[in-house]
């Protein structure tokens, strides 16, 4: 399971990854530590992954989400999981 520490890689890093999944790709559960109330964490996933966020995020987080299962095990500003499909 890839794991992206947000206290040393950029938030842009992730999104990208997220983002550039290939339609049966192996790698499906990521995990991000440190969040630190990033805003926008974990936005404009379009395939069925899953993302373990590990602490408190800002605004939007999920946002754009059109079949992955995001869960945030500490607190999420406004706007979390906005727009679904």
């Amino acid at each position: 399971m890839p794991t992206f520490d947000l206290s040393n890689t950029p938030l842009r890093e992730l999104n990208s990854a997220l983002h550039a999944l290939s339609k049966g790709a192996n790698d499906t559960e990521f995990e991000v530590i440190n969040p630190r109330g990033s805003h926008a964490v974990a936005v404009g996933i379009d395939s069925p992954v899953t993302v373990a966020v590990r602490g408190s995020v800002g605004y939007y987080c999920a946002g754009m989400n059109d079949g992955g299962r995001v869960t945030v095990h500490g607190s999420a500003g406004p706007g979390v999981a906005e727009n679904m499909m």
